[in-house]
């Protein structure tokens, strides 16, 4: 269903909304999916990958370009939601930042990911 969902705002949403004329959805069932996934996505355009919010639960995931961090916070101004981000290799010009956010309840996640070279900030040094 949630990925009906994502589908459905990917084919609703026109191209220029993220900057990215093409738009890829994947969907894993485990860590090692997302991993051989994640790291065979073309870096020039949005990516969503729908997976188990448990795939947070490694500390990141290694690619050919450099390592991404995986992490998960609780907004103290939006309890019951968590906020899942896979930073960018430190330096990298050639990989995504993303980021999803979900009911804490949730067990799968849509995480939105873009080319680093278009994201409109970069994310605190780890």
């Amino acid at each position: 269903m949630i990925r009906q969902i994502v589908l459905g705002l990917v084919v609703l949403l026109p191209a220029t909304a993220y900057g990215a004329a093409h738009k890829t959805v994947s969907q894993a069932a485990n860590f090692e999916e997302f991993t051989e996934q994640f790291c065979a996505a073309k870096r020039d355009a949005q990516h969503i990958f729908v997976v188990p919010v448990a795939v947070f639960k490694e500390p990141s995931v290694k690619c050919d370009d450099g390592e991404s961090k995986l992490r998960t916070t609780e907004p103290s101004d939006d309890p019951g939601h968590m906020v899942f981000n896979v930073d960018p290799p430190s330096g990298s010009k050639e990989s995504f930042d993303c980021d999803g956010k979900a009911d804490i309840a949730m067990t799968t996640v849509a995480i939105n990911c873009l080319p680093v070279a278009k994201e409109a900030a970069s994310h605190p040094k780890n």
